[in-house]
């Protein structure tokens, strides 16, 4: 009791710097059972003047050796800031000079600064104070990832400020803010920099300052990553259908008829779509890190060293290239100054489109102003229409998936006895999925981080597990799992809900309902004028009738070996503005969820193909071909056209995927698969046959009565 005494005091000194005297104490016996009596010793503390509450000490935010403190030294540097003045303030924006959505490891400054690995904004205070911007779904995850030194605000919250209004507050009416315009889009530099402007603070491109900063991190942790030096290789024929020399032509043509002289490829997807090849230069996706400049005269590509293989450079001419049909290969980094040396009259420069976030500020920056012109790169449109080529490409990075996916969702529920245990986390299960997926003969990466939510975690569309946050996965709510594959010949995106117990009446409800908003959309016939942005409320609306709703767009595009998430056209009632229609060769998906907050979620996603009907109409075929879990479905629900369809989807899975499952010999995920899928029943067949049998069993009983009478009279 003594001891603890003791180390109260001195924790209560360290802590609140307290000034605290002790009475005399005996020491303890040598050897004793009983505790001293409590008058025996007694602690007096006597503090000076301490505040009721004492506010807490951010440890990360008073380091001097972290990266936001270096950040900060390096703001006052004339040597970082290669100017003779200093920034005030400085934003860090999270992506690559391409603006991927998902940029590498390498390219994550925002993260080696704040400790945030998702997307967002960063603003640094030379002198304290640090923001991170994120959007209202994000949040919570961020909050719970930075530390102390950083404010997380709410980026959809119009009562909170926008980061020219936080650096003002901070700063006041002058000062420099820095920033890399590499890094962000020409529409959003130019917003910070006219808000800025109007604020009397310069918005200053600097683009060297935080890489060199990372670079010279000597903490073998947080030391930044080397780039891939894997090279890029040729994208065959037979899964693009087209050489890049046609592509490249097409191109051409299309800048012709918009009055461009050449244009600055920038998207990665679109640069591997051109010259047809394939990278290992992001996480989720394909794809080379490269810039390409097409004009009539050349194709220019500007490639880090080393990345582009021998047969790559074969194919594409590189050697001895005196003409417009051949490429010409460049340093990476020279783009900027070419651009500034360009001698064609008409550049087109890519502007953001529905997903695409255009050129970057710093491409556009470096293009004389006379020769600028902002118009939507045509390589979105050529590159979303796919050709006969990609899509049976398509068609067999589906079934691969479908093979995968089967074996996964069978594996769970045949080990249902185990649900419950330590074993079964959503990051084990999502680690099973990605496991289950690199079986697969084709398989490159991931198209997407796999995300599994069992429960209340479910209800959070936005949700990603973590070591903190991952829940066990029990018998007594839904599973939703969002996953995706990148093929060599196509890209895949699925989401499927399950339950390993016995389904409650809301939990069947919920998921029949979002299965109606599936196959409404799948069953759909449109007229090809009708834009995209407008399918939805046919999507959406058995969700309405049960007054329900969810956040995110019902789809979006989806690419052919590139990006799961592709231009143009999304499908979600609240888009306003790149009302695109489908065209032909398109795919799409439909991601419907019932989301019942604090409890559980339900959702489902399937990837659609626009196909051509006769005058003038689309309609959709579905290319992903996994079940959906009959132990959910609750048929009174469905409608006899709504059992057709599911009948149908049933069928094509068997006879499509159940070859393959034989062939690959897993014949116990064919049986699973075959009870998935059994055949549903009409409603109005099912009426017909208890109508009948009621007939039967009146005549029968009309039998027994005149037999039993003839008896009796007899």
């Amino acid at each position: 009791m003594q001891a603890r005494m003791l180390m109260l005091a001195v924790y209560i000194t360290a802590c609140l710097g307290a000034r605290f005297t002790t009475t005399s104490m005996p020491a303890p016996a040598a050897s004793t059972s009983t505790p001293p009596p409590s008058t025996a010793a007694r602690t007096t503390l006597v503090f000076d003047d301490l505040p009721s509450a004492m506010p807490s000490v951010c440890t990360d935010a008073n380091s001097i050796h972290s990266p936001l403190a270096r950040l900060r030294s390096a703001m006052r540097n004339k040597g970082y800031t290669q100017m003779n003045a200093f920034f005030d303030a400085f934003i860090i924006f999270f992506s690559d000079e391409h603006l991927s959505e998902e940029p590498s490891k390498e390219e994550r400054r925002l993260e080696y600064f704040s400790g945030w690995d998702g997307a967002g904004t960063g603003v640094v205070m030379g002198d304290g104070g640090a923001a991170l911007w994120v959007t209202s779904g994000e949040v919570q995850r961020a909050r719970a990832s930075v530390s102390c030194a950083w404010d997380v605000i709410d980026s959809d919250n119009l009562s909170q400020p926008i980061i020219p209004e936080w650096i003002s507050d901070k700063i006041g009416r002058t000062g420099r803010v820095g920033a890399d315009a590499r890094l962000t889009s020409v529409n959003e530099w130019q917003l910070l920099s006219s808000h800025l402007q109007q604020m009397g603070l310069t918005l200053i491109h600097t683009p060297t300052l935080l890489d060199q900063l990372w670079n010279e991190e000597l903490d073998p942790d947080r030391r930044r990553p080397d780039f891939s030096k894997i090279v890029a290789n040729l994208h065959v024929m037979e899964y693009t259908g087209m050489t890049w020399r046609d592509k490249v032509t097409k191109v051409r043509e299309e800048l012709q008829t918009m009055g461009a002289d050449a244009m600055v490829v920038t998207a990665l997807d679109e640069v591997a779509w051109l010259l047809n090849v394939r990278g290992k230069d992001l996480p989720y996706s394909p794809l080379l890190k490269a810039f390409v400049v097409i004009s009539t005269k050349e194709v220019r590509v500007y490639a880090p060293p080393g990345k582009l293989s021998m047969p790559v450079r074969e194919v594409l001419a590189v050697y001895n290239c005196f003409t417009n049909n051949c490429t010409r290969v460049q340093e990476y980094t020279n783009i900027y100054a070419d651009l500034r040396r360009a001698t064609e009259s008409k550049i087109l420069i890519p502007t953001a489109g529905t997903f695409h976030r255009g050129a970057s500020a710093a491409i556009a920056q470096s293009v004389p102003q006379a020769k600028r012109l902002y118009l939507m790169s045509p390589i979105i449109y050529l590159k979303a229409q796919k050709n006969e080529a990609e899509r049976k490409g398509m068609k067999k990075a589906h079934l691969r998936d479908a093979v995968a996916m089967c074996t996964v969702l069978s594996y769970l529920e045949q080990r249902r006895v185990n649900i419950g245990t330590n074993a079964y986390t959503e990051i084990t299960v999502a680690k099973m999925v990605d496991m289950t997926r690199e079986t697969q003969a084709g398989f490159v990466s991931a198209s997407m981080k796999t995300l599994v939510a069992f429960g209340p975690n479910g209800a959070d569309p936005y949700y990603v597990p973590t070591v903190a946050s991952a829940r066990r996965i029990f018998t007594n709510s839904t599973m939703v799992i969002r996953s995706g594959g990148q093929y060599d010949e196509g890209t895949t995106v699925i989401t499927r809900t399950v339950h390993y117990g016995r389904p409650t009446k809301d939990d069947r409800r919920a998921y029949t309902t979002v299965l109606r908003s599936i196959a409404a959309l799948s069953t759909l016939q449109w007229p090809s004028a009708l834009p995209a942005a407008h399918l939805d409320p046919v999507a959406r609306a058995p969700l309405w009738a049960a007054n329900q709703d969810y956040s995110h767009p019902t789809g979006h595009g989806v690419g052919a070996a590139l990006n799961r998430l592709e231009d143009p056209v999304v499908i979600d009632y609240r888009q306003d503005v790149n009302l695109h229609t489908l065209r032909e060769g398109y795919y799409i998906t439909t991601e419907p969820a019932w989301y019942d907050t604090g409890r559980f979620g339900v959702r489902l996603g399937n990837v659609l193909e626009v196909v051509t009907k006769p005058h003038g109409y689309f309609r959709f075929r579905e290319a992903t071909l996994v079940p959906f879990e009959p132990n959910l479905i609750d048929k009174a629900m469905l409608t006899d056209y709504e059992i057709n369809w599911l009948n149908d989807y049933n069928s094509r899975i068997r006879s499509t995927v159940g070859p393959e499952l034989k062939e690959q010999g897993l014949f116990d995920v064919f049986y699973w698969m075959s009870n998935k899928t059994a055949p549903y029943t009409l409603p109005s067949k099912q009426k017909m046959a208890l109508r009948g049998a009621g007939y039967s069993n009146q005549a029968n009983l009309l039998s027994l009565v005149t037999l039993f009478l003839a008896f009796l009279l007899a």
